[in-house]
């Protein structure tokens, strides 16, 4: 609420899958985009339309909101990862990286509310399993790619993180889960 971020709402329900009970978030977008297995663009669209905003707008968005030092930084912090990695496979500085509203918003409310939920929990240590990803396609703006994502592949590698494929045919590592992986794992 602290950003005044609109054309989204949260479901938060205790779930069971494969007898495993947990709880399921989900952000609902306004559009009629869903949250679950969804490429989501963070690429340039020229010229910038309201539809988009840049890593910059995002930054100074978080920036002027009334979260903590500590969210905000971290925060920026996973954007700037998205933004470099996909600067660098499209040839541009990260400052020009358009990334498009339904991605955006998206994206925002799962970075800020991932840093904001490790600040209430008195920011522990986190540590991840091996990374694994499925295999096949998924659609973006610049068409069909392979499953991980050039974006994913570069944010992972950028850290150092190793990868390897499951048979499951879905993209299990969004750029956006990478980005916040690789600022967030030890």
């Amino acid at each position: 609420k602290t950003l005044k971020l609109s054309g989204y709402h949260l479901h938060v329900a205790r779930r069971q899958k494969s007898g495993i009970e947990g709880v399921k978030f989900d952000v609902h977008l306004a559009e009629a985009h869903e949250h679950d297995h969804e490429h989501h663009d963070h690429h340039e669209h020229e010229p910038h339309h309201d539809d988009s905003r840049t890593f910059i707008e995002i930054k100074k968005l978080i920036g002027k909101s009334r979260l903590s030092p500590w969210v905000k930084r971290k925060s920026v912090a996973v954007f700037h990862r998205i933004a470099d990695a996909e600067g660098k496979i499209h040839g541009m500085p990260a400052e020009r990286v358009h990334f498009h509203e339904v991605g955006a918003v998206d994206s925002i409310v799962d970075i800020v509310g991932g840093c904001l939920a490790l600040e209430m929990l008195d920011k522990p240590r986190v540590l991840s399993a091996p990374v694994v990803e499925g295999v096949g396609w998924v659609n973006c703006a610049h068409g069909r790619v392979p499953v991980p994502a050039p974006a994913t592949l570069a944010i992972l590698g950028e850290r150092g993180v190793g990868i390897t494929q499951c048979e499951e045919p879905h993209e299990l590592v969004t750029p956006t889960g990478a980005a916040l992986l690789a600022e967030l794992v030890e």
